[in-house]
């Protein structure tokens, strides 16, 4: 799994967060749009969690280029933007879903788990990237 988010707090929290749920999860963080792409072409995560704005990237803009570049990964937007065209454009861009980050907790876990195709009883399992 793939954490893009330039804040270095809510990056922290998300991949433990990540980490508590699934175990055997590698999981990279990224703080822009470039390392994020770096990171993509050389590790293809089967999943990424993407905030919308970064300092060189729009994060709807980079998951269309993501999901181009690797059509098995799927793109959850993580953002604070409950704008509903960021949830269009998001779509749109081929993200798999958009959650606010004040529901992150309540909706993430959920969300990861149907990304991968995986009921909640498998995680922990292996080959999550």
């Amino acid at each position: 799994m793939l954490i893009v988010e330039d804040q270095a707090v809510m990056r922290r929290i998300l991949a433990e967060y990540v980490q508590s749920a699934y175990p055997d999860a590698a999981i990279m963080e990224a703080a822009s749009g470039a390392r994020a792409l770096e990171l993509c072409r050389s590790s293809s995560p089967r999943l990424v969690l993407m905030d919308v704005r970064l300092p060189d990237a729009n994060g709807i803009e980079l998951t269309a280029q993501i999901r181009e570049m690797l059509p098995e990964t799927e793109v959850v937007i993580v953002s604070q933007h409950a704008v509903e065209a960021y949830v269009e454009r998001a779509r749109a861009a081929g993200a798999f879903a958009y959650i606010t980050k004040d529901k992150v907790y309540r909706e993430l876990l959920p969300t990861i788990d149907r990304a991968l195709g995986r009921r909640p009883s498998d995680r922990g399992h292996r080959n999550t990237q």
